[in-house]
């Protein structure tokens, strides 16, 4: 075995870890932010989550562990990737999820590669391989069949809630391609570092102005369920999975890494909500499985081709 296969072998099987991660703290996320939702409100979460990521990343600077980017080059897109996600993410997301139902709310979201597949196209002269379309629909219908077809769907909601969840896909698609051209003179771990670094100190910044700063540090350390879940999204959820997706977004097509995310997420999501929530199942949810890791191989090979 030569040393560029083996080098290609590292490679892959990092790709994989950081797939597999991603699926089961985002899979788990919604579950841990319900649970976090009981004694906080939307933005004391943020700021708890996005805080113990930003004390993490601290500390890893301050032991030169990670070197913050500088240079004018390496700052254009990082920024951008932060300042999209998860700032302005989480501010159409969350009270978004909260203005819909679960079903109309995980619709919205599985369009993000969808999203990332057309700003490609339009703005940054990404080619759209006929498999990779193919793949990208296949998942969505996966998703589209689990939710219309699930007996707790909801044709209503709020147009607020739809407003917001829209604005969340398209942040979505642009973060994408924002963290893609930062990995060009950046670092994953570089750009995780300062999403969280920003992140920490927006949402601390608006929960210190509303008043609420040290109550959110109160509340969250004085009831240990929700301590538990504050810490899976700060050093799960914000942490490993945002470095595990900057990796593998620097090293596939922007649209396809989006998707294979999104759509094992889905499928932890649907699979954790039948254990541990109790949501409906039914053939409709087999279908849709079988389509999603069907759309998640021809992205997959798409991408490699």
């Amino acid at each position: 075995m030569t040393e560029r296969t083996t080098e290609r072998t590292g490679e892959t099987i990092r790709i994989y870890i950081a797939f597999i991660t991603i699926a089961v703290f985002w899979g788990l996320s919604f579950y841990a932010t319900i649970i976090a939702l009981r004694k906080l409100s939307t933005f004391q979460v943020l700021q708890m989550r996005w805080g113990i990521s930003a004390v993490i990343f601290l500390i890893l600077i301050a032991v030169r562990k990670v070197r913050l980017p500088h240079r004018p080059a390496e700052l254009k897109y990082a920024v951008l990737a932060g300042l999209l996600q998860p700032c302005v993410y989480s501010m159409f997301e969350t009270p978004g999820i909260g203005l819909t139902s679960s079903s109309e709310s995980s619709l919205f979201i599985a369009t993000i590669p969808c999203m990332t597949l057309i700003f490609g196209i339009l703005f940054f002269h990404r080619k759209a391989r006929p498999l990779l379309l193919l793949g990208i629909t296949t998942a969505f219908g996966g998703v589209l069949i689990n939710t219309l077809f699930s007996p707790s769907f909801s044709a209503g909601g709020k147009l607020t809630g739809y407003f917001l969840l829209t604005g969340a896909v398209i942040t979505g698609g642009l973060f994408s391609h924002a963290s893609s051209r930062a990995s060009e003179t950046c670092s994953s771990m570089q750009i995780t570092a300062l999403m969280s670094l920003m992140a920490g100190g927006f949402f601390s910044a608006i929960n210190a102005l509303k008043g609420d700063f040290l109550q959110s540090i109160r509340l969250t350390f004085s009831d240990s369920p929700t301590l538990a879940a504050v810490l899976f999204l700060g050093v799960g959820c914000s942490c490993l999975c945002y470095l595990g997706f900057n990796y593998v977004i620097g090293r596939m097509n922007p649209a396809a890494a989006s998707n294979i995310s999104a759509s094992l997420t889905t499928t932890v999501g649907v699979i954790s909500g039948i254990l541990f929530a109790g949501d409906p199942f039914g053939w409709f949810t087999l279908a849709a499985l079988g389509l999603t890791i069907c759309g998640v191989l021809l992205s997959s090979r798409a991408s490699t081709s």
